[in-house]
């Protein structure tokens, strides 16, 4: 990396990425419907996701909340990244 004259990258950590960084791609689960709540899409690594999820594609992960009875996780990023692709179709 070359500096940038009058900029100070001093307080910039110099380590790799970590497996909490943020993914190079995105990943998604399918949590199925239980105990009579719906089906939810979450990103992959997301607390709220049970063991009995399994992964989507992305093409999957967006037709996924089109249905009736699902939903798109707000505790991860599902929300904020597949509702908007959903609303500009």
């Amino acid at each position: 990396m070359r500096p940038l004259p009058g900029v100070d990258l001093g307080g910039i950590p110099a380590h790799p990425r970590t497996r909490t960084s943020v993914p190079n791609r995105w990943a998604w689960l399918l949590d199925g419907r239980t105990h009579g709540r719906p089906a939810t899409v979450h990103a992959e690594g997301c607390p709220s996701a049970t063991d009995r999820a399994h992964p989507l594609g992305t093409p999957q992960a967006l037709d996924v909340p089109a249905r009736p009875g699902t939903t798109a996780c707000t505790t991860c990023d599902a929300t904020e990244a597949l509702l908007p692709i959903l609303r500009h179709g």
